[in-house]
């Protein structure tokens, strides 16, 4: 794809949506009016490891508006993996819809369809449940003691259940020929999503045997299939449609309460929702993994890296869903030159809270404790982390660590510079002088690299589009992308309208609705740009080339005759030469004898999954006396090739550092020993940043060109939360001399993060 001059990608329009939401009028799940609607809840277990003995649900079904239960009994008794992710052998099944064992707390019971929430409500408290207790555990290294418990015999003789290997060179080579070899333990939390908007659905399973549902959901089309295989239902008689929706960042990439509502609503032949309350959100959904990494590092007397381990356990808690996966991406997540690699990652059950997708799915793990480790490698060489991150980032014509992929574009060493330069002019204009050795304030600055991908990493992302044109030249973009809130659907539409020389707002989207919209692997993998825009492009060029065919038909000329270019049809007619716009050809190739429908379509594989690529810095501010830390300032900036929508990204990359920052400084699910659950099941007590905790944020766009992408363009989503942390705990870490091997960094320090 050409570097050429664009009018219309690469502006920053406002999101097309962004008046509905401003103003509330955008229709999500739970606005829909269904007609003749029941309700639904689901009884959730107390304990995180039980076994039930009994359960009664008589006094429930004789209460008023309760129309039907569901008991694992009722059910199908199929293990599945929730996961929307297409087929692996590396999702294991080990999950039912309803269980007599619990595995966690918060792990589905017995579900009770009702005319309303509050008879719901009743309807759970009077099924009576006795459950047999079971000793839980928690922490990875209780789940991997030989003596542990095996919680799926089923699936595992031992509580790894999967590990992944990765491995290059001849790494104990490589520590031999080196210098200075560096090791630690890093461990970073378990973290709660926390979108605005709480799972939720609607079923509808008629009496033809047809399902309808609607979902805030990332992958439709992957749902569709699980659903098939446990409900025993063709995948033509489902439909999934996604309404607008209030955040995903991963979580809404499996399925949750789907499967129930679906056999509630054949139960009591009425649509049925199911929306989680905040406290079954927290328990009952899925949370970022928590890991423990092992990081072995040797370098050269030059600061020059000659070899990397890593031995990685991740606390998958209850089941596997994405956990085997998220090892597989996380390996390929090095944007250094390195020849001698090795990576192990273990994905271990516990009763903890199920792990699944989280923004970066994985990446956040391994780049903190990788980064934060090569910063203190510098100040063992007494280099500058710039300077030893210049040294050794990959570069255009290298190949990723861990990957066969060979990047094509990489603009790191550019968004070092744009960096440093801002972290200079924020130098410079400081006021206040607190760098008297004598004061108790100390100020930092750190550094960290990151690289996420720009489609899933082993090279599966799949999409495809149509653009139906009207007869006044407008176009209807169909697409089975699923727009979460990160304006997808506008920069589709910007791709649409830049190939055809329209306007924006001659294009409309119809997106994420199994039935009417063509196949797509999914919204996850920060795919969206890349992959869905490469397939919205290629349909583009097909509603221009059936275009052509029509003109040529029309003007009777032969294919040498036309040529589309600069948003005109030059066209070498019998008897003179003519422009037409795309409007203008449209008019006059549909209302003429022979007239003509032009719809353009196609699907796009992945052979590449480019990475973009971050670098951010972070200035704190340490107190010596109080050990508090406040982040002043953040800086991030961002290779993403040809921008699509600036303003866009620049909203990506600053809700990236929010996440990031959160990650950071203050979030954790923890478990309450005594209580044996979750000590935080609301957002009282778990506490996620406001805007009052933000400091002051600087963001830039490195304008580069990915050959492969549409317009050049790579993906934005995931990437910006990845390098956040690791530059906040490397700047505490150079303000206070503390080495820091675990977040958050609320263990360690008070945070005044407010304005």
């Amino acid at each position: 794809m050409e570097k050429n001059e664009l009018k219309v990608v690469g502006k920053g329009y406002p999101r097309h949506e962004a008046m509905e939401k401003v103003t509330g009028s955008a229709c999500y799940t739970d606005d829909l009016v269904i007609p003749n609607l029941a309700y639904g809840a689901i009884l959730r277990s107390p304990y995180p490891h039980a076994r039930i003995s009994s359960i009664d649900k008589s006094e429930a079904e004789n209460t008023p508006g309760v129309l039907g239960i569901l008991l694992p009994k009722d059910v199908p008794s199929r293990l599945y993996n929730s996961s929307g992710n297409p087929p692996s052998p590396l999702a294991v099944s080990d999950e039912r819809i309803l269980t007599d064992h619990p595995l966690h707390v918060g792990d589905r019971i017995a579900a009770v369809a009702a005319e309303s929430p509050a008879a719901c409500r009743e309807g759970l408290s009077k099924i009576s449940v006795v459950y047999e207790p079971l000793t839980p555990v928690f922490e990875i290294d209780k789940a991997i003691d030989e003596n542990a418990s095996c919680l799926h015999p089923e699936i595992s003789d031992s509580n790894i259940f999967k590990t992944i290997k990765a491995e290059e060179g001849d790494v104990e080579a490589g520590f031999k020929a080196s210098e200075l070899v560096m090791e630690d333990c890093f461990t970073t939390p378990a973290v709660s999503h926390v979108c605005l908007e709480t799972v939720g659905c609607i079923c509808y399973y008629t009496q033809d045997g047809r399902l309808t549902i609607w979902s805030n959901s990332q992958t439709l089309f992957h749902e569709r299939r699980i659903l098939s295989e446990i409900l025993g239902l063709p995948e033509s008689k489902i439909r999934i449609i996604k309404p607008a929706m209030g955040g995903g960042f991963g979580s809404r990439q499996q399925l949750h309460n789907q499967p129930v509502g679906a056999l509630l609503s054949k139960l009591v032949n009425r649509p049925v929702k199911i929306f989680n309350s905040r406290e079954e959100e927290m328990v009952g959904t899925c949370v970022r993994h928590e890991s423990k990494c092992h990081i072995k590092t040797g370098v050269s007397k030059e600061g020059l890296l000659q070899a990397f381990q890593a031995e990685v356990y991740h606390n998958t808690g209850a089941y596997g869903t994405h956990g085997p996966i998220v090892l597989a991406a996380q390996s390929k997540k090095l944007p250094y030159r390195i020849s001698h690699y090795r990576y192990e990652g273990n994905c271990v059950y516990t009763n903890a809270p199920v792990a699944g997708a989280m923004r970066g799915y994985g990446n956040p793990q391994i780049s903190f404790a990788r980064e934060v480790l090569f910063d203190r490698i510098a100040r063992r060489l007494k280099m500058d982390p710039v300077e030893f991150r210049l040294k050794n980032h990959i570069h255009p014509g290298d190949r990723i660590p861990g990957s066969p992929l060979e990047l094509k574009s990489c603009a790191l060493r550019e968004c070092i510079e744009a960096g440093e330069k801002i972290r200079k002019e924020i130098d410079d204009r400081k006021t206040s002088d607190i760098t008297n050795p004598d004061s108790d304030i100390v100020e930092s600055w750190g550094v960290a690299l990151g690289m996420h991908t720009s489609g899933p990493s082993n090279n599966t992302g799949m999409s495809s589009a149509a653009i139906l044109v009207n007869d006044d030249g407008s176009a209807n973009l169909l697409t089975g992308s699923a727009d979460m809130g990160q304006g997808s659907e506008t920069a589709l539409s910007q791709i649409v309208a830049e190939v055809l020389g329209i306007e924006l707002n001659d294009v409309t989207v119809t997106s994420a609705d199994t039935l009417y919209t063509p196949f797509e692997m999914g919204t996850f993998a920060s795919s969206q740009a890349y992959v869905a825009g490469n397939a919205v492009f290629a349909a583009a060029e097909d509603v221009v080339e059936n275009v052509k065919t029509a003109l040529m038909k029309y003007y009777k000329i032969g294919p040498e005759a036309i040529v589309w270019k600069d948003g005109l049809f030059q066209i070498a007619a019998p008897e003179e030469k003519i422009s037409l716009t795309f409007k203008e050809a449209i008019a006059k190739i549909t209302f003429v004898e022979n007239g003509t429908i032009i719809i353009g379509r196609s699907s796009f594989k992945a052979e590449h999954s480019p990475p973009p690529f971050a670098v951010c810095w972070a200035k704190v501010a340490f107190d010596k006396l109080t050990r508090s830390i406040k982040i002043q300032h953040i800086i991030q900036v961002v290779d993403v090739g040809r921008p699509l929508n600036p303003d866009i990204i620049t909203g990506q990359i600053e809700g990236g550092i929010m996440m990031g920052l959160g990650y950071a400084l203050m979030e954790q699910v923890t478990i309450d020993k005594r209580a044996s659950k979750p000590s935080a099941n609301d957002l009282l007590a778990y506490r996620i940043p406001s805007s009052m905790d933000m400091p002051e944020i600087h963001t830039h766009i490195v304008t580069s060109f990915e050959p492969t992408g549409p317009f050049g363009a790579k993906s934005v989503g995931e990437m910006t939360t990845v390098p956040v942390a690791p530059a906040i705990v490397n700047a505490v870490a150079a303000a206070s001399g503390d080495d820091i091997s675990s977040l958050p960094l609320t263990k360690y320090y008070n945070i005044i993060n407010r304005r």
